[in-house]
């Protein structure tokens, strides 16, 4: 079950990534950025990072197969409240979500 918690986060992280890596081709140097920001970018954006999301994609796919219908429902349900996590945590960043005092 485990597995399929996981496995949102690293999605995410993956697609962002990707995401970033495009617009900072297309903005070039018209847009002053941190070293620590184009570190970022390098490594989720990168093949090696698609290559590893993969290869645990293609984990939790076989994991899924070998369990009873009890547990894929169980890993179901997790990897549905994971995705919807992501979601709150992407989008209390974009929205500057403070936090209360």
């Amino acid at each position: 079950e485990g597995l399929a918690v996981l496995l949102p986060c690293f999605w995410v992280y993956m697609h962002v990534g990707k995401c970033m890596l495009k617009l900072r081709e297309e903005l070039g140097d018209s847009v002053k950025r941190s070293p620590q920001f184009d570190a970022w970018i390098d490594m989720y954006g990168g093949e090696e990072f698609e290559k590893e999301v993969n290869d645990y994609i293609a984990m939790v796919d076989e994991a899924a197969k070998e369990v009873d219908e009890e547990t894929l429902e169980k890993m179901e349900g997790h990897f549905i409240m994971s995705c919807k996590l992501e979601h709150m945590f992407w989008d209390q960043a974009q929205n500057l979500m403070q936090w209360p005092d």
